[in-house]
Protein backbone atom coordinates (compact mmCIF):
# COMPACT_ATOMS: atom_id res chain seq x y z
CA UNK A 1 0.00 0.00 0.00
CA UNK A 2 2.58 2.56 0.86
CA UNK A 3 5.39 1.02 -1.50
CA UNK A 4 4.00 2.64 -4.26
CA UNK A 5 5.86 5.85 -5.35
CA UNK A 6 2.17 7.45 -5.84
CA UNK A 7 1.32 6.77 -1.99
CA UNK A 8 3.20 8.94 0.71
CA UNK A 9 2.45 8.88 4.49
CA UNK A 10 2.15 12.37 6.58
CA UNK A 11 2.41 12.56 10.31
CA UNK A 12 0.63 15.68 11.63
CA UNK A 13 2.05 17.30 15.11
CA UNK A 14 0.71 19.89 16.92
CA UNK A 15 3.32 22.72 17.05
CA UNK A 16 5.43 24.35 19.83
CA UNK A 17 7.05 27.08 20.54
CA UNK A 18 9.59 24.48 22.52
CA UNK A 19 13.27 23.50 20.63
CA UNK A 20 12.45 20.29 22.26
CA UNK A 21 9.36 19.76 20.81
CA UNK A 22 10.38 19.99 17.37
CA UNK A 23 13.29 18.26 18.39
CA UNK A 24 11.65 15.25 19.50
CA UNK A 25 9.16 15.12 16.86
CA UNK A 26 11.79 14.77 14.18
CA UNK A 27 13.13 12.06 16.14
CA UNK A 28 9.96 10.30 16.36
CA UNK A 29 9.09 10.92 12.52
CA UNK A 30 12.85 9.37 11.60
CA UNK A 31 12.36 6.79 14.19
CA UNK A 32 8.65 5.72 12.75
CA UNK A 33 9.96 6.05 9.17
CA UNK A 34 12.34 3.00 9.54
CA UNK A 35 10.23 1.50 11.65
CA UNK A 36 7.22 1.09 8.79
CA UNK A 37 10.32 0.49 5.74
CA UNK A 38 9.28 3.78 3.96
CA UNK A 39 9.49 7.60 3.01
CA UNK A 40 6.80 9.93 4.96
CA UNK A 41 6.92 13.20 5.33
CA UNK A 42 5.61 15.53 8.86
CA UNK A 43 3.73 18.64 9.06
CA UNK A 44 2.73 20.88 12.08
CA UNK A 45 -1.02 22.68 12.91
CA UNK A 46 0.64 25.53 14.16
CA UNK A 47 4.01 27.23 15.26
CA UNK A 48 6.19 24.96 13.49
CA UNK A 49 6.80 24.56 9.69
CA UNK A 50 5.95 22.87 7.25
CA UNK A 51 2.52 23.82 7.67
CA UNK A 52 -0.54 20.80 6.74
CA UNK A 53 -1.34 23.23 3.48
CA UNK A 54 2.62 23.54 2.32
CA UNK A 55 3.10 19.97 3.15
CA UNK A 56 0.24 18.22 1.00
CA UNK A 57 1.79 20.92 -1.81
CA UNK A 58 5.01 19.79 -1.76
CA UNK A 59 3.84 16.17 -1.81
CA UNK A 60 1.29 17.08 -5.08
CA UNK A 61 4.08 18.42 -6.45
CA UNK A 62 6.02 15.17 -6.66
CA UNK A 63 3.00 13.79 -8.49
CA UNK A 64 1.96 11.47 -5.88
CA UNK A 65 -1.82 10.36 -5.96
CA UNK A 66 -2.84 9.29 -2.21
CA UNK A 67 -1.91 10.53 1.15
CA UNK A 68 -2.33 8.67 4.66
CA UNK A 69 -2.75 11.15 7.35
CA UNK A 70 -2.00 10.35 10.82
CA UNK A 71 -2.34 12.74 13.71
CA UNK A 72 -0.32 12.92 16.72
CA UNK A 73 -3.85 14.10 18.56
CA UNK A 74 -5.01 12.13 21.09
CA UNK A 75 -8.47 14.01 21.81
CA UNK A 76 -11.14 15.43 19.28
CA UNK A 77 -11.10 19.15 20.30
CA UNK A 78 -10.73 21.89 17.78
CA UNK A 79 -7.44 21.03 16.53
CA UNK A 80 -8.63 17.58 15.31
CA UNK A 81 -12.47 18.47 14.30
CA UNK A 82 -11.19 22.32 12.44
CA UNK A 83 -7.24 22.22 11.85
CA UNK A 84 -7.34 18.52 10.71
CA UNK A 85 -10.38 17.03 9.56
CA UNK A 86 -11.79 19.71 8.33
CA UNK A 87 -8.80 21.55 6.69
CA UNK A 88 -7.51 18.17 4.75
CA UNK A 89 -10.63 17.72 3.07
CA UNK A 90 -11.02 21.35 2.13
CA UNK A 91 -6.97 20.72 0.49
CA UNK A 92 -8.23 17.06 -0.58
CA UNK A 93 -10.74 19.25 -3.00
CA UNK A 94 -8.42 21.77 -3.81
CA UNK A 95 -5.55 20.18 -4.83
CA UNK A 96 -7.04 17.09 -6.52
CA UNK A 97 -5.21 14.43 -3.92
CA UNK A 98 -6.94 11.36 -2.03
CA UNK A 99 -6.22 11.49 1.37
CA UNK A 100 -7.41 9.18 4.07
CA UNK A 101 -7.44 10.01 7.71
CA UNK A 102 -6.26 7.81 10.09
CA UNK A 103 -7.84 7.04 13.49
CA UNK A 104 -5.78 9.08 16.49
CA UNK A 105 -4.33 7.18 18.87
CA UNK A 106 -6.97 5.84 21.72
CA UNK A 107 -6.32 6.79 25.33
CA UNK A 108 -8.21 3.80 26.37
CA UNK A 109 -7.13 1.12 23.77
CA UNK A 110 -3.44 2.41 23.33
CA UNK A 111 -2.36 4.48 25.65
CA UNK A 112 -4.14 2.80 29.25
CA UNK A 113 -2.49 -0.72 29.05
CA UNK A 114 0.98 0.79 28.75
CA UNK A 115 0.20 4.04 31.68
CA UNK A 116 -1.33 1.02 33.78
CA UNK A 117 1.62 -1.06 34.03
CA UNK A 118 3.72 2.47 34.73
CA UNK A 119 1.70 3.53 37.06
CA UNK A 120 1.19 0.40 39.30
CA UNK A 121 4.75 0.58 40.06
CA UNK A 122 4.24 3.79 41.54
CA UNK A 123 1.09 2.72 43.73
CA UNK A 124 2.06 3.45 47.99
CA UNK A 125 0.26 0.24 49.79
CA UNK A 126 0.03 2.64 52.93
CA UNK A 127 -1.77 5.53 51.69
CA UNK A 128 -4.82 6.56 49.79
CA UNK A 129 -4.01 6.88 46.07
CA UNK A 130 -5.40 9.81 43.76
CA UNK A 131 -5.08 9.78 40.34
CA UNK A 132 -5.39 13.07 38.63
CA UNK A 133 -4.97 13.98 34.68
CA UNK A 134 -4.47 17.11 33.17
CA UNK A 135 -4.63 18.03 29.10
CA UNK A 136 -4.74 21.34 27.34
CA UNK A 137 -8.04 23.51 27.84
CA UNK A 138 -10.97 22.96 25.31
CA UNK A 139 -14.43 24.56 24.64
CA UNK A 140 -15.14 21.07 22.97
CA UNK A 141 -16.93 19.27 25.76
CA UNK A 142 -15.56 15.91 23.51
CA UNK A 143 -12.41 16.62 25.09
CA UNK A 144 -13.27 16.79 28.62
CA UNK A 145 -15.74 13.71 28.20
CA UNK A 146 -12.30 12.09 26.67
CA UNK A 147 -10.24 12.96 29.47
CA UNK A 148 -12.81 11.68 32.15
CA UNK A 149 -13.33 8.77 30.77
CA UNK A 150 -9.90 7.68 30.18
CA UNK A 151 -9.27 8.62 34.28
CA UNK A 152 -11.56 7.10 35.82
CA UNK A 153 -11.28 3.85 33.50
CA UNK A 154 -7.58 4.02 34.81
CA UNK A 155 -8.20 4.32 37.94
CA UNK A 156 -10.86 1.52 38.05
CA UNK A 157 -7.84 -0.78 36.37
CA UNK A 158 -5.36 0.68 39.25
CA UNK A 159 -7.92 -0.04 41.88
CA UNK A 160 -7.68 3.71 42.84
CA UNK A 161 -10.80 4.84 44.67
CA UNK A 162 -10.10 8.79 44.31
CA UNK A 163 -9.58 10.41 40.77
CA UNK A 164 -9.55 14.13 38.51
CA UNK A 165 -9.54 15.18 35.56
CA UNK A 166 -8.46 18.89 35.09
CA UNK A 167 -7.19 21.19 32.25
CA UNK A 168 -4.07 22.81 32.70
CA UNK A 169 -5.00 26.15 34.41
CA UNK A 170 -6.93 24.63 36.83
CA UNK A 171 -3.48 23.35 38.97
CA UNK A 172 -4.17 26.17 41.91
CA UNK A 173 -7.72 25.03 42.14
CA UNK A 174 -6.93 21.23 42.39
CA UNK A 175 -4.08 21.25 45.33
CA UNK A 176 -6.48 23.69 47.16
CA UNK A 177 -8.85 21.19 46.92
CA UNK A 178 -5.99 18.24 48.06
CA UNK A 179 -4.78 20.36 50.37
CA UNK A 180 -8.14 20.54 52.24
CA UNK A 181 -8.54 16.68 52.27
CA UNK A 182 -9.36 15.86 55.42
CA UNK A 183 -7.16 12.28 55.00
CA UNK A 184 -3.58 13.37 54.90
CA UNK A 185 -2.10 10.06 54.34
CA UNK A 186 -2.69 10.24 50.69
CA UNK A 187 -0.08 9.83 47.42
CA UNK A 188 -0.93 11.67 44.65
CA UNK A 189 0.08 10.86 40.67
CA UNK A 190 -0.23 13.51 38.63
CA UNK A 191 -0.44 12.54 35.09
CA UNK A 192 -0.15 14.91 32.45
CA UNK A 193 -1.39 13.51 28.77
CA UNK A 194 0.86 15.34 26.77
CA UNK A 195 2.77 13.42 23.85
CA UNK A 196 5.97 15.74 23.97
CA UNK A 197 7.20 18.36 26.44
CA UNK A 198 6.22 21.86 25.84
CA UNK A 199 4.98 24.79 27.41
CA UNK A 200 1.91 24.11 28.84
CA UNK A 201 3.44 20.86 29.95
CA UNK A 202 6.13 22.36 31.89
CA UNK A 203 3.47 25.22 33.10
CA UNK A 204 1.55 22.10 34.31
CA UNK A 205 5.01 20.30 36.17
CA UNK A 206 5.75 23.52 37.83
CA UNK A 207 2.54 23.70 39.27
CA UNK A 208 3.12 20.75 41.46
CA UNK A 209 6.32 21.88 42.72
CA UNK A 210 5.01 23.65 46.41
CA UNK A 211 3.27 20.46 46.97
CA UNK A 212 5.92 17.36 49.77
CA UNK A 213 7.90 15.93 47.14
CA UNK A 214 7.35 12.65 49.38
CA UNK A 215 3.39 12.70 48.87
CA UNK A 216 3.41 13.23 45.21
CA UNK A 217 4.55 12.06 41.68
CA UNK A 218 4.28 13.75 38.69
CA UNK A 219 4.84 11.96 35.50
CA UNK A 220 6.88 14.42 32.59
CA UNK A 221 5.02 13.26 29.95
CA UNK A 222 2.14 10.70 28.81
CA UNK A 223 4.58 8.51 28.39
CA UNK A 224 8.79 7.93 27.34
CA UNK A 225 9.51 8.72 23.43
CA UNK A 226 10.63 5.41 22.84
CA UNK A 227 6.88 3.98 24.06
CA UNK A 228 5.42 6.86 21.70
CA UNK A 229 7.37 5.68 18.87
CA UNK A 230 6.95 2.03 19.06
CA UNK A 231 3.21 2.40 20.02
CA UNK A 232 2.43 4.93 16.79
CA UNK A 233 4.77 2.51 14.76
CA UNK A 234 2.81 -0.93 15.68
CA UNK A 235 -0.43 0.51 15.13
CA UNK A 236 0.72 1.33 11.76
CA UNK A 237 2.25 -1.62 11.01
CA UNK A 238 -0.75 -2.93 11.57
CA UNK A 239 -2.75 -0.51 9.22
CA UNK A 240 -0.89 -1.11 6.39
CA UNK A 241 -0.06 -4.98 6.91
CA UNK A 242 3.84 -4.67 7.45
CA UNK A 243 5.09 -8.08 8.99
CA UNK A 244 8.64 -6.73 10.01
Amino acid sequence: MLKSNNAALVLCGHGSSFDSFKQDFKKSHKMIEKKIHTNCYFCFIEKNQPDIENCLKTIKQKGIEKVFFFPFLLFSGGHFEKDIKAKIKDLSKSLKLEIKLIDKISLTKEVMPILKKKISKMLKTDKTNILVTFCSKSKNPKVSSELKIYTEKLAKNLNISKAYSCFVGEETEFIKKIKNLKNKNYFLIVQPIFLFKGYLQKKNLNSFNRLDPKNHQVLNTLMAIGDIQNLIAKKLKSIFHINN
